[in-house]
């Protein structure tokens, strides 16, 4: 299980789990996007990019336990 904020320094999150899906032993690991920006808009992009879900921040305890759960 992969959970990664998407704006960090040097590498967004959108190219990290494009690094992650290029390698064989991680390319099916279950991920979830975190993002301040919770429009439809940056969950599709965060999806498309890779990751398996999208949660806007700040996310519950149980909106976090909720999401891997679908997964």
């Amino acid at each position: 299980m992969l959970v990664s904020d998407l704006g960090m320094p040097e590498m967004d999150g959108y190219q990290f789990i494009a690094e992650v899906r290029r390698r064989p032993a991680t390319r099916e690991l279950p991920s979830i996007a975190m993002s301040g920006f919770g429009r439809r808009a940056d969950a599709r992009r965060a999806l498309e990019a890779g990751f398996n879900a999208h949660l806007p921040k700040p996310a519950s305890l149980d909106e976090l336990k909720a999401a891997i759960g679908r997964l």
